[in-house]
């Protein structure tokens, strides 16, 4: 979907009313995106805006456009502290502007834990949601400084290796909130066997989805669940990627010793 063409999210009473009023004054709607200044090459042309750039243009009044109300679309890197300086410069602004759905930057990332990270900007998942324990869906929600895009030099799309880690980051969601409470306690580490991955189009800055199915899986073993999944991101209707995923989640003590084994298997090996 091209940027123009951002569907409007459902509307408050407030929104509604403004609609209203700005419709009987002869406004015409303007969709536009805003995303954050680390995606500043996808923000070209009139329609795609960085933060930084709109905050300028709404300080010194440039949004006005003779017969238009701007509504500000929310892309990605926009968090609560982004979103409450764009509501104040909005309000202060005499131009016709106001956010698509003023709420949709304050739903908070998931906690690191939740898809084992310990940085809070390293996580790509917000509003994990599981219907039954086998189907997974979450929002896609990149942190302007996540570490995968601190340094990506090939266009206006988000790279691939993001996409792969929400895929990851999915997996271990699914378990961690709907699988992982019927458990004994234990913690466990993920350990991927296999990963048979598909990109079918570009992703970009853009809200999206991520979402995993369980397949089949193996409970037998408490200390080693097996699972094999299927993954997919999407955005706007279009299906960025799919993956066939197998992996195992290990209890953590069963993994710290089979890698320090290991690990000392390397050592050995290398210096002979």
């Amino acid at each position: 979907m091209a940027p123009h063409d951002v569907s409007c999210p459902e509307t408050t009473c407030q929104e509604t009313t403004d609609e209203q009023a700005w419709a009987l004054a002869g406004h015409t709607r303007r969709d536009v995106v805003v995303v954050a200044d680390r995606f500043a090459q996808f923000a070209r042309g009139d329609r795609v805006l960085t933060m930084s750039g709109l905050l300028a243009m709404l300080d010194a009044g440039g949004v006005e456009v003779p017969g238009c109300h701007w509504v500000v679309h929310l892309g990605q890197g926009i968090d609560a502290t982004d979103g409450d300086l764009l509501e104040a410069a909005c309000e202060k602004s005499e131009a016709a502007v106001r956010l698509a759905d003023p709420d949709s930057f304050r739903q908070p990332l998931e906690r690191p834990v939740v898809v084992h990270k310990d940085r809070p900007e390293n996580v790509l998942l917000a509003g994990v949601h599981s219907p039954v324990p086998t189907h997974c869906r979450a929002e896609l929600r990149i942190h302007r400084d996540n570490e995968l895009v601190l340094d990506h030099h090939t266009g206006e799309h988000v790279q691939g290796i993001v996409i792969i880690e929400a895929m990851r980051q999915i997996c271990i969601a699914q378990f961690e909130t709907a699988i992982r409470p019927g458990l004994p306690p234990a913690a466990y580490a993920g350990v991927w066997k296999r990963i048979d991955l598909s990109f079918e189009d570009f992703l970009f800055p853009l809200p999206a989805t991520v979402e995993s199915l369980i397949v089949e899986s193996d409970l037998r073993r408490e200390s080693n669940l097996k699972f094999r999944a299927t993954t997919a991101v999407r955005q706007q209707g279009r299906t960025v990627a799919t993956a066939g995923i197998e992996y195992s989640m290990i209890a953590q003590g069963r993994v710290d010793t089979l890698e320090r084994r290991k690990a000392d298997q390397a050592t050995r090996a290398y210096l002979g």
